[in-house]
C-alpha cells in the first residue's frame, strides 16, 4: 500500500503543479521536476517521463520513510502529521529554485503559495491513500 500511496500522491502533486503552471505560467511544475543542481543528472538531457519517474520514486521513498517514522510514534493514522511533514518538505525544497534559471524566483509569492498548497494536497493525498488501504485491508 505504501508503494501505491507514494505513486498516487506523486501523481496528485505533479498534476496539481502542472495544472497551476499551465494556468498561471509560474514554473512550479518545472521546479518539481528540476534536477539542474544534481552533479551528474544536471548535465544530462532527461526526457519528461524520466524526470517524472524520478519524482515518483522520490515520492514513494518519502511516503515509506514518513509512514514508518509516524508509525513508531503511533501517529500514522492522523492527518496533521502528514500535512506538517509535507509542508516542511516543501519549505526545504523551494529554495533550490535559486539554483536554476528555469524555475520561479525565490521571492515569487504566488510560486510559494502554489508550491506549498501542492505539498499540503500531497500530504492529504498520502494520508487518504493510506487510510483507504487500511479500510480496504490492503497490507502496508
Amino acid at each position: 500500500m505504501i508503494l501505491l500511496a507514494g505513486l498516487m500522491a506523486g501523481f496528485v502533486l505533479g498534476g496539481f503543479l502542472y495544472v497551476f503552471q499551465q494556468w498561471t505560467d509560474i514554473s512550479v511544475y518545472t521546479l518539481l521536476m528540476n534536477v539542474d543542481y544534481f552533479p551528474v543528472l544536471g548535465s544530462m538531457y532527461l526526457p519528461d517521463w524520466i524526470e517524472f519517474s524520478l519524482h515518483l520514486l522520490v515520492s514513494t521513498v518519502v511516503v515509506w520513510i514518513l509512514y514508518f517514522l509516524l508509525k513508531k510514534k503511533r501517529l500514522e493514522q492522523k492527518l496533521i502529521p502528514y500535512l506538517f511533514y509535507s509542508s516542511i518538505i516543501g519549505l526545504i525544497i523551494f529554495p533550490t529554485t535559486v539554483l536554476s534559471v528555469r524555475t520561479p524566483e525565490i521571492d515569487n509569492i504566488w510560486a510559494w503559495v502554489i508550491w506549498m498548497s501542492g505539498h499540503i494536497v500531497y500530504g492529504f493525498s498520502v494520508w487518504g491513500m493510506l487510510r483507504l488501504g487500511k479500510s480496504l485491508k490492503v497490507s502496508v
